[in-house]
């Protein structure tokens, strides 16, 4: 009888070490500051919507954006956003439950952003360029979650979600997000938090397999670290 409960036991605990596989998944984690992350583990992608491909200056313990130094604050929230704009991607596409997150700040009123991208574009110089994407924007008066897409060959972008919520210039904050696909043909979900708040919509566009980073636009905003947790990561990606 001993021997018979200890096999179902087993067979238990295999059976519950074998659901939780996908779950242990793969990490990664990037520190920002000088020497201690590899600009080629990153793809610097630009925005359809400016021809501006944008960089990062290294700072001791961070990256900042590459930003005019002439500009105003207000003339790089309106007519000069495009001269802040610089984005990058890990260069592993991921699938499956997904949690990434970035620590970060602006100086003025916005916009450092997490973003979740298919395949990846070009633009007439051969230099990578956002197609459908996902943009996650912190800002003095809260979150937002933008879906951009090319209609008619044309950049269009709305907003998908929304946090109105107060927070701070110069204040580092850590913004995580969280893809996942549940079971019951419920469609691709996304959460988001921050700062102990947390809301959520559904992104029923997103792939099974994408990609995920950083982005900095509409002012002067700095990053510190990277982190990523996904079920799996697409390593065959390398070198494309």
């Amino acid at each position: 009888m001993w021997k018979r409960r200890s096999l179902g036991l087993a067979a238990v605990l295999l059976l519950l070490l074998l659901a939780a596989l996908p779950l242990l998944g793969e990490e990664v984690a990037f520190a920002f500051g000088r020497d201690q992350w590899q600009a080629s583990d990153w793809v610097l992608v630009k925005s359809p919507r400016w021809d501006y491909y944008g960089g990062w200056v290294q700072q001791d313990d961070h990256l900042v954006n590459q930003h005019p130094a002439d500009a105003t604050p207000k003339e790089m929230l309106g007519k000069r956003a495009g001269e802040t704009y610089t984005s990058m991607v890990y260069k592993h596409k991921v699938s499956g439950r997904t949690e990434f997150s970035a620590t970060m700040l602006f100086e003025d009123r916005m916009a450092p952003e997490l973003v979740i991208a298919g395949e990846l574009g070009a633009d007439a110089q051969g230099r990578p360029e956002y197609r459908e994407h996902w943009e996650i924007v912190l800002y003095d008066e809260g979150i937002n979650v933008w879906h951009h897409e090319i209609r008619d060959g044309k950049p269009f972008w709305r907003k998908a979600a929304y946090l109105k919520t107060p927070f701070l210039p110069g204040v580092k904050y850590t913004l995580e997000a969280l893809v996942e696909f549940p079971a019951g043909g419920k469609g691709p979900q996304l959460s988001v938090t921050c700062d102990g708040k947390r809301f959520g919509c559904l992104a029923p566009a997103l792939p099974e397999e994408f990609m995920v980073g950083v982005t900095a636009c509409e002012g002067v905003n700095r990053f510190y670290d990277f982190k990523l947790k996904t079920a799996k990561i697409n390593q065959q990606e390398e070198g494309k």
